[in-house]
């Protein structure tokens, strides 16, 4: 089995394009010597991210990531079980909402144009994994 968390949070200061990629990059990096898969999305100063592995390397991880002070209003939106990774392939699949091409996207939807905040996802927790999978899908 594995265990998988969704969570959304902002960020604390503005993230320029090289900083993204940075962080992602470092994040690759940890996730993959722990064994942890997911994707990060980011849009308007907002994270959504899927992490999916080991449950206690998961917790710890989304714990760490909660009290970077990089993140802040970290909400935790959806955890649980499957027989299966979501992302088996993905060390860590990103992608940038802001990028103009967005619409370009095969499969693109409205959706795609919600907003990364717990306000928006809370209403129904599943809408977090749905998106995130459709950019798999899609990417």
């Amino acid at each position: 089995m594995f265990y998988h968390v969704v969570y959304v949070s902002s960020a604390s200061q503005p993230f320029s394009k090289p900083a993204l990629l940075d962080l992602l990059e470092k994040a690759r990096s940890k996730n993959s010597s722990l064994g942890v898969t997911g994707m990060l999305l980011f849009k308007e100063g907002n994270f959504m991210q899927v992490l999916e592995g080991e449950q206690e390397t998961v917790k710890n991880l989304a714990k760490t990531i909660e009290r970077d002070p990089r993140h802040r209003d970290f909400i935790l939106l959806l955890q649980g079980t499957s027989e299966q990774r979501y992302f088996s392939d993905w060390s860590m699949g990103f992608r940038d909402l802001r990028d103009k091409d967005i619409p370009k996207t095969p499969g693109y939807t409205e959706f795609m144009n919600s907003p990364l905040t717990g306000a928006e996802f809370s209403k129904d927790k599943n809408r977090c994994l749905k998106l995130l999978l459709l950019f798999k899908k899609n990417m």
